[in-house]
């Protein structure tokens, strides 16, 4: 906070974009997947969230985004990634009420799957490129992965000014992946 506030002369918009799944079954849930994944992708969240608070609210205002999934919507990943991924989406909803009088937005972002470098969609894709062509074949019906950059642009969007009604939704970014309505 301190190097972003010295950088830029203060703090306008955070953007919390921690992911991590864990266990890929209930039977293989435990206290520590538990912990590690809820700390990484919502304890993190609400630490850096409320860290920001005394800035944002000194500048008269400020916006808070969430990167969650679709999984924090409907089923899909494992057990302990929906649960921290859907409470992401709670917690945007929650802030959301409670910092509008600070004039600070607060909502979610819900990506499908998304390939980047680095990630577990690369990986997969190495171990087993025709499983992965079956799943996006079977799974999205915009026939690709998205990519890092569709995803930061509808949350620069969202950031903006321009969205300054957008308040404690969660907007879904995924190709057509996902089957909520």
């Amino acid at each position: 906070m301190a190097a972003a506030v010295s950088a830029f002369g203060g703090l306008d918009i955070v953007v919390n974009n921690v992911g991590g799944s864990g266990a890929s079954t209930f039977d293989d849930v435990d206290r520590a997947d538990l912990d590690a994944v809820i700390g990484k992708n919502v304890v993190s969240s609400v630490l850096v969230s409320r860290a920001a608070l005394t800035r944002l609210r000194a500048r008269g205002g400020g916006v808070i985004a969430m990167v969650a999934s679709i999984f924090g919507r409907e089923l899909g990943g494992g057990p302990s990634y929906n649960l921290a991924k859907a409470a992401e989406i709670s917690l945007a909803k929650t802030m959301a009420r409670d910092l509008a009088k600070d004039s600070i937005r607060v909502f979610s972002v819900a990506p499908g799957s998304v390939l980047f470098p680095g990630g577990s969609w690369e990986r997969r894709q190495r171990e087993d490129p025709e499983a992965i062509d079956a799943f996006v074949e079977r799974e999205i019906p915009w026939g690709r992965f998205g990519t890092v950059d569709e995803i930061a642009d509808v949350v620069t969007f969202l950031v903006s000014e321009r969205a300054s009604w957008v308040v404690g939704t969660s907007v879904v970014v995924d190709g057509g992946q996902s089957r909520a309505f």
